[in-house]
C-alpha cells in the first residue's frame, strides 16, 4: 500500500518534469523558428515563466483582499489573536462567540 503510494508519486512527478521539460524546448524552438539565439530564447522563456508567476501570485492576492480574504486578525501585534481580536475581524457579537448552551 505506502510502496504503491510512493511509486505513484515517483512516477507521476517524473512524467510531470518531463512533460515541463518538452513544452519548455518546444518553446525554446519555437522561439529560435522567429530568429533568437539559443540563449536568447531560453532567457526569454525562463522571462516569461517568471513574469507569469509573479502576475499569477498578485493576482490572487487581489482577489483574496477584494473577497475579504486578506483579514488581519493580530490588531494589537503581540504575535497572538485573541478570541477578541478574532471576533472583531469577523463582525461576531460577544454572546455568539462564547455560545450559552
Amino acid at each position: 500500500m505506502v510502496v504503491e503510494d510512493l511509486l505513484g508519486d515517483i512516477c507521476f512527478e517524473f512524467i510531470f518534469w518531463i512533460a515541463l521539460h518538452v513544452v519548455y524546448e518546444i518553446a525554446v524552438q519555437i522561439l529560435m523558428g522567429f530568429g533568437l539565439s539559443r540563449m536568447e530564447a531560453e532567457g526569454s522563456a525562463l522571462a516569461f515563466v517568471f513574469v507569469v508567476i509573479f502576475l499569477m501570485a498578485a493576482l490572487t492576492a487581489y482577489r483574496r483582499k477584494k473577497l475579504g480574504k486578506a483579514v488581519t486578525l493580530d490588531t494589537d501585534g503581540d504575535g497572538r489573536i485573541s478570541a477578541e481580536e478574532e471576533a472583531a475581524a469577523f463582525d461576531i457579537e460577544e454572546e455568539e462567540w462564547w455560545g450559552e448552551e
